[in-house]
């Protein structure tokens, strides 16, 4: 019999924003490698190392889990390098600082199991076209990824990219994000940067556009070059896992608002990034942008990307980095803000920016988010443009007392084509459990048909208990036949 045991926490709060939280909603975090900004913070040279940053990472998803969120974007590859072992390029000097010849760990593989054994989705953050500074630690960057794509490599601004014109750079990404799907039991493609650079004119692409355009302007040449990729990725991830969702990181502001006067740089004209198209042909599942600026500079244009989402998943990106005093010295009332309005506009969740903040609980902003906010668990959103078709529920649940805990157990049931899931377990005072209270979830996602749960004896109290099955689609069963537990002097 499978295992996993949770700590469930059961907080019950009257704060002004309680009242509208949704059952299912992403709730993202961005985990940043690069630079050991937040994980992990320095290289491993021995085992030793290797624990440390194993420790780290446990730490950082603990209080992850401990305040509901659901989704983590792991950065997987960041600039020309990568966290896994790759056969196609080299493991990041800031995950490991000699190569690894004693030990079987895998960064990526450790971090998506430690995700998935709290219920977390892991994300694979793909940076796409940026290689680097063109001089790194005092030296002209050299590195594996742009000798081997010299032809296709441009510099820009003092920074190397590949060129997004050029079919060869569509073929080198292309083996990179196929080599994660196919080796890695991972949840989501998450691509960065998936853009030309800031100050666009300049690139140096002529040459690329000469032999490629096609008659086409520049700018729509552009574009159909990351429309092209992002088709192609979309396919390739659904053909080997459909299950595996597509999405990414995006420029803030789709396209200057009617009648706006302020000048600010947008996705489809600044950087040749249409977003709104890839949801339109269905080759996104959801998309990120990362808006991280606030007052008229961001709610106008939560309901602009509203407007935009064709159906599919829009999650805004917050900055909660913002709070910090080196930064934008935000009050964290700013985020809770936003928070609400996404809510009130019916957007799918929010993804936050960077997990180190968060963790930090700088300006208390963690504790903010988990009592106003997210005091439940949360599904994520289904996927019905993928997979409509709803997962057995589970049978013959059993509550006993084993100590200090409750062991809740169930059967599972074989799916059709063998699908896998997960569960999902609620609670309530009454029969029937509504399933569609946020409140009445107090387990998500549980790899396993067993959980533990804390209870206090000296507490007289009763409880239904129930579960769900839940795909990787986000299909949730009927909610199973309950079982009845009490605590204190009831007869039992």
């Amino acid at each position: 019999m499978k295992h996993i045991f949770f700590l469930i926490i059961f907080l019950i709060t009257a704060l002004e924003f309680h009242a509208e939280t949704p059952k299912k909603e992403i709730r993202a975090v961005w985990l940043a490698s690069n630079h050991s900004l937040d994980w992990p913070s320095k290289p491993y040279r021995n085992s030793n190392d290797i624990n440390d940053q194993q420790d780290e990472l446990i730490d950082i998803l603990d209080k992850l889990k401990e305040a509901n969120f659901n989704m983590v974007f792991i950065q997987t590859r960041i600039r020309g390098d990568v966290i896994y072992n790759s056969a196609i390029e080299p493991v990041s000097p800031y995950v490991q600082r000699v190569k690894n010849t004693w030990s079987k760990y895998d960064p990526l593989a450790f971090a998506i199991a430690e995700c998935h054994k709290r219920g977390l989705e892991c994300h694979a953050w793909f940076v796409t076209y940026p290689l680097g500074p063109e001089r790194l630690n005092g030296r002209t960057n050299n590195s594996p990824a742009i000798r081997k794509n010299k032809d296709v490599v441009r510099k820009h601004k003092g920074e190397y990219y590949l060129d997004p014109g050029d079919p060869k750079t569509n073929n080198y990404l292309m083996a990179l994000v196929g080599e994660i799907v196919d080796k890695y039991d991972i949840d989501g493609i998450h691509m960065d940067y998936i853009r030309y650079p800031e100050k666009a004119e300049n690139f140096p692409d002529n040459a690329t556009y000469k032999r490629y355009g096609n008659g086409k302007s520049k700018a729509e040449w552009r574009r159909e070059n990351i429309n092209t990729f992002v088709s192609n990725v979309y396919d390739m991830v659904k053909r080997k896992k459909p299950w595996v969702q597509v999405s990414s990181s995006v420029v803030g502001m789709y396209n200057r608002l009617p009648n706006s006067t302020r000048n600010h740089w947008t996705a489809l004209n600044s950087v040749y990034q249409d977003p709104e198209k890839w949801l339109k042909d269905g080759k996104h599942d959801f998309v990120v942008p990362m808006m991280y600026y606030a007052d008229e500079l961001f709610f106008p244009f939560v309901e602009d990307w509203k407007s935009r989402s064709n159906g599919r998943f829009i999650i805004p990106g917050l900055g909660v980095y913002q709070v910090d005093e080196k930064e934008g010295n935000w009050n964290p009332v700013k985020i809770k803000e936003q928070i609400q309005f996404c809510r009130e506009n019916q957007m799918e969740g929010n993804a936050f920016y960077r997990s180190r903040f968060l963790t930090d609980n700088k300006k208390g902003i963690l504790d903010e988010i988990k009592t106003n906010f997210y005091d439940h668990p949360a599904l994520l959103p289904t996927m019905a443009w993928l997979d409509t078709i709803r997962p057995i529920y589970p049978v013959n649940l059993k509550a006993v007392k084993a100590g200090m805990y409750m062991s809740l157990s169930w059967d599972e049931t074989l799916q059709p084509q063998n699908k896998e899931v997960f569960f999902n377990v609620y609670r309530s005072k009454t029969w029937p459990i509504d399933a569609y209270k946020a409140e009445n979830l107090v387990a998500a996602r549980i790899k396993g048909n067993m959980l533990f749960v804390p209870i206090d004896d000296t507490i007289e109290s009763g409880y239904y208990y129930a579960v769900t099955s839940y795909d990787r689609f986000h299909n949730e069963s009927k909610i199973s036949s309950p079982v009845f537990f009490v605590t204190g002097s009831f007869e039992k």
